[in-house]
């Protein structure tokens, strides 16, 4: 029988251990993200949780250290400590680190006791400037001394703030940005300086930046055009050669570019080689849209019922520089078909337009309105602000359930319209605010009542605001007035109607207004007003959102018949892929009745 074998000694398992770090928040958690032995515990505690669940590979071996390293690691956790802390302006940290002896079966526990100490401030700030905004702040140069006490003004890191490493690095990056869009594209910093006196606590700050020459714009190179006109881009910019560059103007033409519905994408940037900074040229990349392009739609809501629409848009009408916009649309209480014209725009971004329409729509007490219009006029496109002047002939006749005519006017007016949309999304909008308002005179011509002039004025707002714990308020405001002789007959397209999703819900759309004969006609006034609160329902579906509103407002033939409807409830709202869905119920405080409101478009 051979020798009785040995058995090895058992081999110990690689140690693990726990960090404490105490500290003032949040230091204590900017520690134990970025100290090694906070990201090495958590290593071995995956590496630990992988070898528990059987994991196939190379887990078993990963994230584990020896003891000796281990110690390592304590040993150079001090300076580490005092590494990051003076990133955040603690220059005077005391960091002490105690390791536990270890005991079989349970990690071995490191403590760290941090007292940060004063943050640093900044007692000195000495911004320098080379190049040619040297130079015109030298000649007393208006705009050089503006742009001197602005970026001194808006640094980030003022005398006497907080001295972090973080806002050192912004700063500086801010300040160039600055620099550049006012500009001065080619500006770099010559040298930069922060000497800290830890004993003190103070940090002064130097810092010298070559601006370069002061850029101004060249001509306009375009790449990527093969149908449409170079006229179309360059008509578009609102900067003349030789103007001094800024970056908003540059951005600016490329949004405008972007509006003109010509393009699938666009670039617009500068040369910024300082030897043409006399005259950059301004380089403009695009991609053309389609030629033509055409547009099937289905879709339902609770004020007009279902509908099915073609749409068609050509981008260079019989090869002039015009997009032609048509639609058909067949639903069962609205139906249109309309053609728009818009002309490329000319010098200084204006645009010719034109337009065509015809439409039938059916309330719910059977009245049945049928407008034409016909609209001649241009569009100036500002950078946020659209404007509109226009002369528009337009036609009205309303019927009764019966047949029996209730209204029949025509009037031949003159329009100005404003349109702003400053939003974060035109989907579902949160933070932000637009307007549509219009101001015109007219005069109209009656079959039944008599013709005379009138003055119509509308405007609707709405406001978006974000709200803490991720509720966000959204407010309408709709005000609207014609302006006319009792006796005069207005084309009922020209007036107020109030009532269904879009405006107070609960109520049928366009219910609320004149009342004659049992029958509602538009009035003459016209006041609405919303508040709606809204909140993600799930968090695995950030898209879903529930809401809670209150709706007021009516359309009365005068102020003193002006009687507000109150609406209210709750609803969902889904940004689905095929488009924005909504759904409502509503209650009636006039009637008690609910009301269920929905719409659902897809564009296919």
């Amino acid at each position: 029988m051979g020798p009785q074998s040995q058995a090895a000694p058992a081999r110990r398992p690689p140690p693990t251990w726990v960090l404490d770090v105490q500290a003032p928040e949040p230091l204590d958690a900017l520690l134990r993200q970025y100290l090694d032995l906070g990201r090495f515990q958590a290593q071995v505690q995956q590496a630990a949780g992988m070898r528990a669940s059987g994991e196939p590979g190379d887990a078993p071996t990963e994230g584990t250290i020896s003891r000796s390293e281990l110690r390592r690691l304590v040993a150079a956790a001090p300076d580490q400590a005092r590494a990051l802390l003076e990133a955040e302006g603690h220059f005077n940290a005391d960091v002490r680190v105690a390791m536990a002896e270890e005991v079989p079966g349970q990690p071995i526990r490191i403590t760290m006791l941090v007292d940060p100490g004063p943050r640093a401030t900044v007692s000195r700030l000495q911004l320098v400037f080379e190049g040619e905004l040297d130079n015109g702040l030298g000649r007393d140069d208006t705009a050089a001394l503006a742009l001197s006490d602005r970026l001194s003004r808006e640094f980030l890191l003022a005398e006497g703030n907080t001295f972090r490493q973080a806002l050192w690095s912004q700063a500086k990056v801010a300040t160039l940005a600055i620099l550049r869009a006012e500009g001065y594209a080619a500006a770099t910093w010559s040298g930069t300086s922060a000497t800290v006196d830890a004993q003190a606590n103070t940090a002064k700050l130097f810092l010298v930046a070559d601006s370069g020459p002061l850029f101004h714009f060249g001509p306009i190179e375009v790449e990527g055009l093969a149908r449409q006109p170079l006229s179309a881009v360059r008509n578009s910019a609102f900067f003349q050669q030789g103007e001094p560059y800024r970056e908003r103007k540059l951005l600016d033409f490329q949004e405008r570019l972007q509006k003109l519905n010509l393009f699938d994408s666009v670039l617009v940037s500068l040369e910024e080689d300082p030897v043409v900074a006399a005259a950059a040229p301004v380089r403009v990349q695009v991609k053309e849209s389609k030629l033509q392009q055409a547009t099937l739609g289905i879709g339902v809501s609770s004020d007009t019922g279902p509908r099915g629409s073609i749409e068609h848009l050509h981008r260079l009408l019989w090869g002039q520089p015009v997009q032609a916009r048509s639609k058909l649309q067949l639903g069962r209480d609205e139906s249109l078909v309309q053609s728009d014209l818009t002309a490329h725009p000319r010098p200084g971004g204006r645009r010719w337009l034109g337009a065509v329409a015809f439409s039938r729509e059916v309330d719910d007490d059977e009245v049945v309105t049928y407008n034409g219009r016909l609209r001649f006029g241009e569009s100036d496109d500002g950078d946020r602000m659209e404007k509109l002047a226009f002369l528009e002939y337009q036609r009205s006749r309303v019927t009764g359930g019966q047949g029996d005519l209730l209204s029949d006017a025509s009037a031949l007016t003159g329009m100005r319209q404003w349109l702003w949309k400053d939003v974060d999304s035109v989907v579902l909008p949160t933070r932000g605010l637009t307007f549509n308002g219009s101001l015109g005179v007219g005069h109209s011509f009656a079959t039944i009542d008599s013709s005379g002039l009138f003055a119509r004025a509308h405007a609707r707002l709405n406001w978006y605001k974000p709200l803490p714990s991720r509720w966000y308020l959204s407010v309408r405001q709709e005000l609207g007035q014609v302006l006319a002789r009792e006796q005069v007959d207005v084309p009922d397209a020209l007036l107020f109607r109030a009532g269904g999703d879009e405006s107070v819900r609960g109520y049928g759309h366009r219910s609320l207004g004149e009342v004659v004969d049992g029958v509602t006609l538009g009035g003459r006034v016209l006041s609405t007003a919303s508040v709606e609160a809204s909140h993600p329902l799930l968090d695995r579906f950030p898209a879903l959102w529930g809401a809670l509103f209150v709706d007021v407002g009516d359309a009365a033939l005068n102020w003193k018949q002006w009687d507000p409807a109150w609406g209210y409830g709750a609803g969902v709202r889904w940004r689905s892929p095929v488009g924005p869905l909504r759904l409502d119920v509503a209650r009636a405080a006039r009637t008690g009745q609910y009301r269920l409101h929905f719409s659902v478009g897809i564009a296919l």
